[in-house]
Order: C-alpha cells, then sequence, then structure tokens
C-alpha cells in the first residue's frame, strides 16, 4: 500500500499510520474530536456526512445549548490536532451544502470501508473461486469488533453489530466450504482467529472440527475443555449439544490411539496431586456412572449419588454471586469426599457426586461434611443453604426400569 495514503484501522483498535509511521490524534481515545474524525472517515465512500447527524451522533444525548456551535469548535480542534499529528498542510474537512466531507487531496483507506466493500461483492459473485477469495480477503480484513474502545456511543454500537453481522456471515460461509473440501489447515487458522475474537459465540466448533478432520484429538479435548471452563465461568452455561457431541468422538478416538506402553501410563497419570475427590466434566461422569451400575449387578458393590443444590430461598442473587458460590461448594466437595469418589458440575447451582463403597447409614455423615466444609469456606454466611439429596444407583436404575416400563405400557 502506499506510503502515502493516511491509512486507519477501526476494526479490533483505532490507529493511524502515515509514511510508514504511527499518527497519535488524541491522548483521549474517546474524545469529540476522535469521534468526529472517525465517523468522517467512516462515511468518506458515501459521499460524506451532514452536519445534522454528526450533531446527532456526537450530542445527541448531552444536554448542550449551541450545539451546532459545539459541532463548529470541535471541527477547529479536529484540524489543529490533524496539523501537528503530521498531516500535509490542508483544510482536511471541506462543508458544502451542510455536508462535511474529508479533502481528496490527503488519500485515505480505512479497513472497515474495505470490509464493507468486500462484503457488497461477496453478496453479488456467484462464482465459487472468486466469491471464496474474497471471502478470505474479507476474513483477513476483519481484526476484532469495531471501536471496542467507543462501544457506548450509539452511532458506533450500529456500525459494530452490522460489522459483527457480516463478519458471522462470512466466516461461517468461509469455514463450511474449507470443511467441504478437507482443507482443514486453513478451517484450524480461519476458526481459530474467529474463535479469539468473539469466544463466546461457540467458534471453537469449527475449530475442533478442523481438529478432529485432521485426527488432532489431544489439541480438540484442550480446546473443549478451555470452552466449558470459559462458558462457565463467564456466563455460568454449559458447552451446547454439538459441542458435547464433539467432545465424546474425540474421547473415543483417543481411547483407540495406538502408543506405547510408558506413553500410555504417562497419559494416565494423573496431572494434579491425588486430594479428595476426583472432578471430572459432566459427560465422562455418565460414563463413570454406567461403568460402576453395571459393576453393581456383578459385584453388589455398594454405590451412592448424591445430588448437593445451592438454595437461596427467596433471596434475589447476581450472575457473579452464583458464579462464586458454585466454586465455594466444589471446593467444599473436594475437600470432603475421598478421593476414591467422583463429582461433576451439573449446572451453576447443582453438582452431583457418585460415592463408592459407602453405607447408607454413612451418607449423612459425608452430607454433614460438606455441609461443615461449605459454611466454613463461606465465612460462616447462613445464605446459600446445601439441600442434599441420596440415592443409590440400585435404586436410580430400577427408577429408570420403572420409567421405560410405564412408557411402554
Amino acid at each position: 500500500m502506499n506510503q502515502n495514503i493516511l491509512k486507519v484501522r477501526m476494526l479490533g483498535c483505532f490507529s493511524l499510520e502515515y509514511k510508514g509511521k504511527e499518527l497519535v490524534l488524541d491522548r483521549n481515545n474517546v474524545s469529540k474530536t476522535t469521534q468526529l474524525f472517525q465517523l468522517l472517515l467512516l462515511h468518506t465512500q458515501d459521499g460524506g456526512i451532514s452536519k445534522a447527524a454528526l450533531i446527532d451522533a456526537l450530542y445527541g444525548r448531552a444536554e448542550v445549548e449551541n450545539k451546532n456551535g459545539s459541532l463548529n469548535n470541535t471541527l477547529f480542534r479536529l484540524r489543529k490536532q490533524l496539523k501537528a499529528a503530521g498531516l500535509p498542510e490542508s483544510n482536511y474537512i471541506n462543508i458544502n451544502g451542510g455536508m462535511c466531507t474529508w479533502d481528496p487531496e490527503i488519500a485515505v483507506w480505512v479497513d472497515v470501508c474495505e470490509f464493507e466493500n468486500l462484503v457488497a461483492l461477496i453478496r453479488k459473485e456467484k462464482r465459487e473461486t472468486d466469491r471464496l477469495h474474497l471471502l478470505m480477503e474479507a476474513w483477513k480484513c476483519y481484526r476484532g469488533e469495531f471501536l471496542p474502545d467507543m462501544i457506548g456511543e450509539n452511532w458506533a454500537a450500529v456500525e459494530n453489530v452490522k460489522c459483527r453481522d457480516d463478519y458471522f456471515m462470512c466466516t461461517e460461509e468461509l469455514c463450511k466450504w474449507l470443511k467441504e473440501h478437507e482443507r482443514y489447515e486453513d478451517l484450524h487458522r480461519v476458526s481459530h482467529v474467529a474463535a479469539k475474537i468473539y469466544p463466546f459465540d461457540e467458534w471453537q466448533i469449527w475449530e475442533i472440527e478442523s481438529l478432529i478432520g485432521m485426527s488432532r484429538y489431544k489439541e480438540g479435548l484442550e480446546v473443549y475443555k478451555d470452552t466449558e471452563r470459559l462458558l462457565f465461568e463467564e456466563m455460568g452455561v454449559e458447552p451446547s449439544a454439538k459441542m458435547l457431541e464433539q467432545f465424546q468422538f474425540m474421547g473415543e478416538r483417543t481411547s483407540q490411539a495406538a502408543g506405547a506402553i510408558g506413553d500410555i501410563k504417562e497419559r494416565l497419570k494423573e496431572k494434579d496431586e491425588a486430594v479428595g475427590a476426583y472432578y471430572c466434566p459432566f459427560p465422562s461422569f455418565i460414563d463413570i456412572y454406567h461403568v460402576f451400575s453395571r459393576m453393581m449387578e456383578r459385584s453388589g458393590l455398594s454405590v451412592f449419588v448424591m445430588l448437593c443444590t445451592l438454595d437461596y430461598a427467596k433471596d434475589s442473587v447476581s450472575d457473579e454471586v452464583e458464579k462464586e458460590m458454585s466454586e465455594v461448594l466444589k471446593d467444599a466437595i473436594q475437600s470432603s469426599v475421598r478421593k476414591g469418589d467422583f463429582y461433576t458440575r451439573y449446572n451453576v447451582r447443582q453438582y452431583i457426586v457418585m460415592l463408592i463403597g459407602i453405607s447408607q447409614e454413612n451418607c449423612p455423615i459425608v452430607t454433614k461434611r460438606i455441609d461443615k466444609a461449605f459454611r466454613r469456606l463461606n465465612g460462616g454466611k447462613k445464605s446459600p443453604q446445601v439441600d442434599f439429596y441420596v440415592a443409590s444407583v440400585g435404586e436410580v436404575c430400577d427408577t429408570d426400569a420403572t420409567d421405560n416400563d410405564r412408557r411402554t405400557s
């Protein structure tokens, strides 16, 4: 790109570059002068932006007596800042018939305008190879959300949503094409970047899909676990059904992988020191439950399932408090149950514990230990309470069988 072109990035950050040097317009990234400059450049290919639209965007919600005068003052300050930043001598902003336009004598390239132009071409292009090229160019151009520091401004929020939707459209189509043509390395590159920009929109599904396609199941499992942790810690939700399906598939393939006995032993070792109960993701817990329910049939092993529920009564609590209390309950279970037992998180308020080789009479002892540990870790607070429900695996299986009989009768 010609260095004499003012290069402006608004996707993922806000930066200016001219003649190979970064320019600093204003130390305050959300100032009115900065916003005015961004609005002018955003509309360079639209023939400019009206003063009325600028006033509405910059002062629409502010209690300013003379908004037109305020805009004129901001224009004056912007011209001074552009000159001080190192741009050539110019008036920079032309005003004609109530329309404000950027001086065409100073060539400018704006990434968000480039992205929108590419999206417009994609919507019209029918030839597969040309469309694919445009999709890849649009994906490369989009480096993050539109002006993330400006997201609190209405005009920026509207543009942000538009750009995000266009990016999702382009990336989804690109991922589908790459998978269909088994270009898994490219699929991994595209989806990994998308997952970094939008970690809560499950682009990890495509990332895992690419790793499955390359038989890199161990890496896929790591992506799943990291995503599961992120979704719970930030949003208090579990991965989607599609991601759980991928998890199970990778688990099956990983278990089938051949390897030297030394490598297998190393993989079977616990990474952390074995203290307290063993925590596992819910899909793994289901598999363990099935194994022990079968063992009971032939060995008479006593196994109980305990449901631990955080009860806030009628108290209204925030998502942050729920997550914090969930972690406290997890620590209480970890420290109170034997290391031969298993537990998992069912949802943000509930954990399931599998107690191995215990009698029914001793189950209340375990609930008291967990309750005591929870109160201690929670600083002795009365709320929330922990409710316990305990049933033998045999009872659960009988209930399932009875339910099946009822459904078939």
